[in-house]
């Protein structure tokens, strides 16, 4: 299974998670993608400190939107409970942007 409401996504453990996220610039222009720009994708139990990283999953990208999939033997890796997310993007020239910042929950399937 896999929701996502206002950002917040919950999926079963091992399934795979495949989104379709739509980039726009902080003044609703269409996002323009220059080469050398790269997603990064982390999942995390906290943001404070030195954030421990659960999962990080980087891949580049074209034209004005990005698809996500995290394989479902990825997803096997994280523990059923909710965790914190972002989705950042890092510029060619070094500039970094938080596209999105909310939670993601693991539940399991029924026995």
């Amino acid at each position: 299974m896999l929701k996502v409401d206002n950002n917040r996504i919950t999926i079963t453990k091992g399934d795979t998670l495949s989104l379709e996220i739509e980039l726009t610039e902080a003044d609703g222009s269409a996002y323009e993608y220059v080469e050398g720009d790269t997603i990064r994708f982390a999942i995390s139990e906290a943001y404070e400190g030195d954030i421990n990283y659960h999962l990080i999953y980087e891949s580049s990208f074209a034209a004005d939107s990005l698809s996500l999939v995290m394989p479902a033997e990825e997803t096997k890796k994280l523990r059923y409970k909710t965790y914190n997310y972002d989705i950042e993007i890092t510029r060619a020239d070094g500039t970094v942007d938080t596209v999105i910042s909310s939670q993601i929950s693991v539940t399991g399937e029924v026995a």
